[in-house]
């Protein structure tokens, strides 16, 4: 499942770069530090990921953007026979509107949970599960390539769901066309 994000996220990427376009077509990278909030808190620790960005140009001002990544979070727990990890890899379809430096991000899209847990007594096993999921992200960007953004992500099925807070800190690399 991860291959076909992959390769999905890569096809639209560079075909949408190769399009002559008004505004700044653009590829992000960078950090992300998660802080699970409500139930998924009570059971998780602070995450720790990365991120890529497609981001592009609408206008002056905007940018539509496509967004995947990996966050990896352990369990709270103290139990010690038991352990357990939670993994989620985010496609997400958003639009950045900038204010000068200022941006906002709503972002929509689905994300996969990945799940390990290990016992002392009977092994270790994974299970994997998908939901709809939303954000909204408000940053600031430096010098036009370095940024810094906070966010909020929420989503799940029926019987759980999945809330957290979220710093991030990239860089953009612009995709502008050759001069002829």
């Amino acid at each position: 499942m991860k291959r076909v994000y992959f390769a999905v996220f890569a096809i639209i990427l560079f075909s949408a770069a190769g399009l002559a376009q008004k505004g700044n077509n653009a590829i992000g990278a960078g950090g992300d530090l998660s802080f699970p909030i409500g139930d998924f808190g009570d059971h998780f620790k602070t995450g720790f990921g990365v991120y890529v960005k497609g981001m592009f140009g609408v206008g002056k001002a905007g940018q539509v953007t496509l967004t995947s990544g990996y966050s990896g979070f352990k369990e709270r727990g103290t139990w010690d026979d038991y352990t357990a990890t939670v993994n989620i890899i985010p496609l997400f379809l958003g639009y950045r509107h900038y204010f000068n430096s200022l941006f906002v991000e709503p972002q929509l899209g689905y994300a996969v949970y990945g799940s390990k847990y290990s016992t002392f007594e009977d092994g270790s096993w994974t299970e994997s599960d998908g939901a709809f999921n939303a954000a909204a992200t408000i940053g600031y960007l430096f010098s036009k390539q370095l940024e810094v953004s906070a966010r909020y992500q929420t989503g799940g099925k029926q019987g759980w769901n999945v809330n957290l807070f979220g710093l991030r800190a990239g860089y953009n690399f612009s995709l502008k066309p050759a001069k002829k």
